[in-house]
């Protein structure tokens, strides 16, 4: 059985000003997202961990230095771990690019168009996204078939990340909430995976124990 820990970076400045981030840009933890960093040190200071992998970017990578070196590992970078991109409406603020996505996918879809189609100008859709992100996971997981392997990324990739591995449709991949500094702990058994939390945040200030 492989125990997978999935992580969404600690709170950045770009997540408090409702920034778009996403593929490419990055800006520094908040004070608040400095402690979530210690405090997931602390959730995870009993699981006996294999490795630990992240995307390059660098709330992504610090994050996930963080936690390695508490378990004398190195994180391993994976670019294809990255945020989804949705292109020219990258540069808005995260809510007005997303609406901007979502209103023109429906519109695509009415005319007829395949969803896998259907593409933000200069962007990826869920399947592009699923389809680079999956191929990084179903990596580590044929390396790791025993054990407890991290992997610490992005909102909307961890969304899917999870709803690949429980068999979701792509469309409902983004409806899986992901707090910054979240736990979500899958174990994955002959090609089935459980789901044991998601979106848990118990191990912050105020924060809540999600089941499945």
């Amino acid at each position: 059985m492989t125990k997978i820990i999935v992580i969404r970076h600690c709170e950045t400045i770009g997540n408090v000003k409702g920034e778009m981030q996403g593929y490419h840009e990055d800006t520094e933890f908040t004070e608040k997202g400095t402690h979530q960093m210690q405090n997931l040190i602390q959730r995870l200071k009993k699981e006996k961990i294999s490795a630990v992998f992240c995307s390059d970017l660098g709330r992504a990578y610090k994050t996930a230095e963080t936690i390695a070196a508490d378990h004398n590992l190195i994180p391993i970078k994976i670019k294809e771990l990255r945020e989804g991109d949705i292109g020219d409406w990258r540069v808005l603020p995260v809510k007005e690019g997303i609406d901007k996505w979502m209103i023109y996918y429906e519109e695509e879809k009415k005319k007829g168009i395949k969803r896998e189609d259907i593409r933000p100008p200069n962007g990826e859709n869920s399947f592009d996204h699923q389809k680079r992100v999956m191929g990084a996971v179903n990596d580590i997981l044929s390396q790791y078939k025993q054990g407890t392997v991290v992997i610490v990324g992005h909102g909307g990739t961890n969304k899917v990340i999870i709803g690949s591995l429980v068999k979701k449709d792509p469309d409902e991949f983004y409806t899986i909430g992901q707090s910054n500094a979240c736990v979500n702990i899958l174990e994955i058994n002959g090609g089935i995976s459980e789901i044991i939390c998601i979106d848990d945040t118990s191990h912050l200030e105020n924060g809540a124990n999600k089941l499945s």
